[in-house]
């Protein structure tokens, strides 16, 4: 069974992500996953993190307003 409503996919897609600042959903039937790209918060000023995280927290709370159980990841970020 999905977790992931047409309601939640609405109010997801209603927020405007900060300018070239994308995050990926996965649906993990019992909770659903925000994955955080690491390289998209490399060398950010401090008001492009804050805005980063002001989406992120956005689309937190529009999906738990619907049910959803949250979770929040990034990858490792590796250094080349």
């Amino acid at each position: 069974m999905k977790m992931y409503t047409e309601e939640m996919a609405n109010s997801f897609h209603a927020i405007v992500p900060p300018q070239g600042f994308q995050v990926d959903l996965y649906d993990n039937s019992q909770f659903i996953t925000i994955m955080v790209n690491p390289n998209d918060l490399v060398d950010i000023s401090e008001e492009r993190g804050q805005e980063i995280i002001r989406y992120i927290m956005d689309v937190k709370e529009a999906l738990e307003k619907h049910g959803a159980i949250v979770l929040i990841v990034r990858e490792e970020l590796v250094q080349e």
